[in-house]
């Protein structure tokens, strides 16, 4: 039982292969967990769309369970799309999920809970908190792309992550974007006037970091920005995949 972690899959059949090779090299089963960090992909044509429908059945056939975090390139996952929130209390990662018995292996994290994730070494208290502010919005709209206005955390989202931050013991973040001061500059998208970018999730996280403790600050791991990158402080991911320890 082991619990990996990999950045941003959009469906793209060439992330779907990689993360296939990668269970077969492993042997992963079902027992295993794949954390992913925001835009997996599994909600952005449309519920009925048969494009969607077929990458759910080609994700759930891999042999590992999925834990997705809410990116902001795809809907957030609700009642009206077929998902119930259930209570998962065994396995390695246990908490409030949105499950859809259609697909057993995919499990949605609800922004601002707290979960409890035995890894091979260790027991880890993960807070979750997905979406970021897509920097093609403009792009979208005028080309009739997918856009979601609901991609960021809104205030109550906010204030559940704050509430939850300071109540209990945060081991590690997993989000979608990151803090202002971990943004990774590098891989700013050229021609983006990045006056125009929303940067209140960063800020926003920016905020939560300085409200840990300064003898306990969690490990942030994150994915959104289409690179890997590890720290100290902080994991980025896009094509890796990395256990959990």
């Amino acid at each position: 039982m082991a619990v990996y972690l990999t950045g941003d899959i959009h469906g793209d059949p060439a992330r779907l292969w990689s993360i296939e090779n990668f269970c077969n090299n492993y042997k992963t089963t079902t027992n295993d967990w794949l954390i992913c960090l925001g835009d997996v992909g599994l909600n952005y044509y449309g519920v009925k769309s048969k494009k969607e429908i077929r990458i759910k059945k080609e994700v759930d056939k891999l042999p590992i369970k999925l834990f997705c975090i809410h990116g902001n390139h795809e809907r957030r996952p609700s009642e009206a799309d077929g998902y119930q929130q259930i209570e998962v209390t065994e396995g390695a990662i246990q908490g409030p999920m949105l499950w859809d018995a259609k697909y057993p292996n995919q499990y949605f994290a609800i922004d601002g809970a707290v979960y409890k994730i035995q890894t091979s070494e260790r027991t880890l208290n993960a807070l979750v908190c997905g979406g970021a502010y897509s920097v093609d919005k403009f792009y979208r709209l005028q080309f009739g792309a997918n856009w979601w206005p609901d991609e960021q955390p809104n205030e109550l989202i906010k204030g559940l992550v704050r509430m939850a931050a300071a109540n209990s013991t945060i081991d590690i973040m997993l989000t979608h974007t990151c803090p202002l001061r971990f943004e990774p500059t590098e891989l700013f998208i050229d021609g983006i006037d990045q006056s125009t970018v929303d940067q209140s999730t960063e800020e926003f996280f920016d905020d939560l970091y300085e409200q840990f403790p300064a003898n306990h600050k969690p490990m942030w791991y994150f994915g959104h920005f289409h690179g890997d990158k590890y720290t100290d402080d902080y994991v980025m991911l896009f094509w890796d995949i990395i256990e959990l320890k």
